[in-house]
């Protein structure tokens, strides 16, 4: 019996198939709870795009976006197949 897996030259990672459309510095955004004590929030957060690297996780692996959310101090890692490039323009 032959062991099939996802992975092929093209697809090597979960999120392969989305890398080819970012650029580190590009501006992204993602969906995330936010939870207080008082509530449980969905939202989109937004920031900017550092690097995108390989990750084994289970035996796969999964291509993570470093990301510098605008307003924080610290990084996020996000699976990149979660990650979109933001719609919102430069206005300077």
């Amino acid at each position: 019996m032959s062991e099939k897996s996802f992975k092929t030259p093209k697809n090597r990672a979960l999120g392969a198939s989305k890398e080819q459309n970012f650029t580190p510095g590009d501006m992204v955004c993602w969906k995330t709870w936010e939870i207080s004590l008082e509530n449980e929030i969905f939202e989109t957060k937004e920031g900017l795009l550092l690097e995108i690297l390989e990750e084994n996780r289970l035996e796969n692996t999964v291509l993570i976006a470093k990301i510098m959310p605008f307003g924080a101090s610290e990084y996020e890692f996000i699976p990149l197949i979660s990650v979109k490039k933001s719609k919102k323009q430069d206005y300077l």
